[in-house]
């Protein structure tokens, strides 16, 4: 495939009140060369797992970043996307240097643009290659913070309701959603207040984000990078389940750099059978849905045949089955029952064998380290790198580009591919980052064998290459220099064969002799050697009762 830009192919109106917009078809064609391929199948017969970002912010707001550059970076690396604006707070306060102004600004924002955000949703949806779903945030000190996400553009419409109950009955009657967010804070610091949760309109809950990771409050990812304090226990996911409340779970960025789905920053994984907003609305209502940090982890969890997100009837034995397909080492595979471990499936201690060639193996390509900042050489880092492979096939692959720096003009984007190479432009600063990582990466599943050959050709921001077979890639990583230093400088990475990044089992639970005392519920997690999750959605087993005694 030729180079591809979007200026090529959508010569168009400028940006401004009439917003940018290009013909369906164009934006297919730019964005086709970057889409990761094949999605993963999972073993749920007839569903495939989808990855987009259903919470993120601009301009439009008080955040930062154009709108139409959002929609131009979602189109070109996600599946779905959902964009929401803020919208409102109707307990705000007023707060030290009147920084309250900020918020109150960005509200009339979104409300003067929102027939703009409902005009460029209407130009970027494609159902069946790229659904796009309208919605806005709604800010509670005391009752938590949501996001609306519209099933139909015809309902979309941008209100300020200042009740809690009010919000739920207006969203219910549009077939809208209202997803609670960041819900670790502490109850009136904007933190979720779970009574007030109507499950019919918000079956899940994002439980990581920018924000960091509200599984329990020892979890990885503390909340760090806001105002508010930690995470506070009584509003964490596992505190929840304990309560006996139930809910799936989701991630999004909750980013404010305007660049939606930025690695580490959590996104939304779905099974759907299509890729259209019926079937991502239905997936959320019915819990088949799972949260993941950065890494696409393709995650599939059963009881009994049934899939993540069901409540079963009594079963004294289940029979638990997971699969999960990584873009890295896999650490570990916990079983989780009733918030504790029963289960834990370790890949990264299997030992490849000659056999293992013969099966696809990962290999990541990481760039962007770069002047530290005590140095005092802030810069950008502007890179055009090609991926070639000899004596072996490119069977997927995934980008792995975060947020910042943010800059209007650059995009990081795949320009090429085949089964054979890979082209991309993409930027680095050590600036606006999640946790100071200045770098963004690809990662390839290629199938080829000991001496299949990877070069890293670079054409910016020097002309320097690097050729590495896989056997010596199986031994050790390398780095490739674009200069003395202190010049930006690139990592490949260690191979990773099949036995590490992917794995399947079943274990069998037995209900004890404390069954009868209440649901039980299951959940797994999925840990990466670079620190990626994944969490699924509960599985609910009811009690036993006196009708169904004996099950």
């Amino acid at each position: 495939m030729g180079s591809l830009t979007r200026r090529d192919l959508c010569k168009t109106a400028a940006i401004g009140a009439g917003a940018w917009m290009a013909p369906r078809a164009a934006r297919a064609a730019a964005a086709a060369a970057e889409r990761p391929i094949p999605n993963e199948r999972p073993a749920s017969a007839g569903y495939t797992v989808y990855f987009g970002d259903l919470h993120n912010h601009s301009a439009v707001g008080y955040a930062q970043g154009s709108m139409e550059r959002a929609f131009d970076i979602a189109h070109n690396h996600l599946d779905f996307f959902a964009f929401t604006p803020h919208g409102w707070w109707p307990d705000i306060g007023h707060y030290e240097n009147n920084i309250e102004e900020k918020w109150l600004k960005g509200f009339e924002v979104t409300r003067e643009r929102w027939p703009e955000v409902i005009e460029m949703v209407r130009q970027y949806d494609q159902p069946g290659v790229f659904p796009v779903i309208a919605g806005y945030e709604w800010h509670h000190r005391a009752l938590g913070d949501v996001h609306i996400l519209f099933p139909d553009l015809h309902v979309a419409e941008y209100v300020r309701i200042n009740d809690l109950r009010e919000l739920q009955q207006w969203a219910k009657k549009r077939g809208a959603l209202l997803i609670p967010h960041h819900p670790g804070n502490r109850q009136g610091h904007r933190g979720a207040n779970i009574a007030y949760r109507d499950p019919e309109v918000s079956p899940v809950i994002e439980m990581f984000s920018e924000w960091g990771c509200a599984e329990h409050d020892r979890a990885p990812y503390p909340y760090v990078r806001h105002t508010e304090a930690g995470r506070w226990t009584r509003n964490t996911i596992q505190y929840y389940l304990a309560q006996g409340h139930r809910f799936g779970v989701i991630a999004s960025t909750d980013d404010h750099l305007g660049y939606p789905g930025g690695y580490r920053e959590g996104l939304a994984a779905i099974l759907a059978k299509e890729l259209t907003r019926e079937a991502i609305f239905d997936a959320l209502r019915n819990r088949r849905c799972y949260a993941v940090t950065g890494d696409r982890i393709v995650l599939d969890f059963q009881i009994n045949g049934q899939r993540m997100g069901r409540e079963l009837p009594y079963a004294r034995k289940r029979r638990i089955a997971v699969a999960a397909t990584g873009w890295d080492q896999i650490d570990r595979v916990e079983v989780l029952k009733n918030n504790r471990v029963i289960h834990r499936d370790f890949p990264m201690d299997r030992v490849p064998t000659a056999a293992s060639w013969k099966r696809p193996v990962v290999v990541r390509f990481e760039y962007g380290w770069g002047p530290w900042p005590a140095l005092n050489m802030t810069r950008t880092c502007d890179w055009d790198i090609r991926i070639q492979i000899e004596g072996g096939r490119i069977e997927a692959h995934q980008t792995c580009f975060q947020p910042g720096p943010l800059d209007e003009e650059r995009r990081d984007k795949i320009l090429e591919r085949s089964d054979r190479h890979i082209r991309l432009k993409s930027f680095t600063a050590l600036r606006q980052q999640i946790e100071d990582i200045s770098t963004k990466g690809i990662v390839l599943r290629v199938r080829g064998g000991p001496e299949t050959t990877i070069t890293i050709s670079l054409e910016s921001p020097t002309r320097v290459s690097l050729t590495q077979k896989f056997s010596d890639l199986a031994e050790s990583n390398e780095m490739l220099w674009t200069g003395d230093f202190p010049k930006e400088s690139a990592l490949l990475h260690r191979l990773v064969f099949e036995e590490h990044y992917r794995t399947e089992f079943t274990v069998d639970d037995v209900d004890g002799p404390d069954r009868g005392k209440g649901a039980d519920w299951y959940y797994v997690r999925v840990v990466q050697a670079n620190n990626q999750l994944a969490w699924s959605s509960p599985i609910w087993v009811e009690p036993q009762t006196a009708k169904n005694k004996g099950a």
